[in-house]
């Protein structure tokens, strides 16, 4: 038992590091990030500026939420912020492969494994109602 809140902890943590490491580049205008945006003004009717700050933002407090749920164990919490990241890796996988001239594959494994950890842990969460 103790093993398995040991992994859940660190699966959460884990997540909520790839956030804050996806989300600081966008709000400080990183570069890449920037490029990246330009690319995906195709696809979304918005200043690139503006997506690209409301991603950052988005995926900042997915982080945030993830670490008030290891640390609080409220399963609301919980449900938000692992829906917040499904979305969001969601968002970001059809961004990758109908905005992006070519989709980049870590990203998208990277999307894909979170996808994965927050359906799990959505169904977890929604049994122990």
């Amino acid at each position: 038992m103790k093993k398995t809140k040991t992994l859940h902890n660190i699966s959460n943590l884990i997540a909520a590091i790839l956030m804050v490491f996806f989300a600081v580049p966008k709000l400080i205008g990183a570069e890449k990030s920037l490029k990246g945006f330009e690319q995906f003004k195709s696809l979304v009717p918005l200043d690139a500026d503006t997506f690209r700050i409301f991603t950052g933002v988005v995926e900042f407090t997915v982080a945030a939420l993830l670490i008030i749920y290891i640390l609080k164990k409220t399963n609301n919490i919980g449900k938000l912020a692992y829906f917040l990241l499904l979305s969001t890796m969601i968002g970001g996988l059809i961004m990758e492969f109908f905005a992006r001239p070519k989709p980049e594959i870590m990203l998208v494994v990277i999307a894909l494994l979170l996808s994965i950890l927050s359906i799990y842990k959505l169904k977890l969460l929604s049994s122990k109602n």
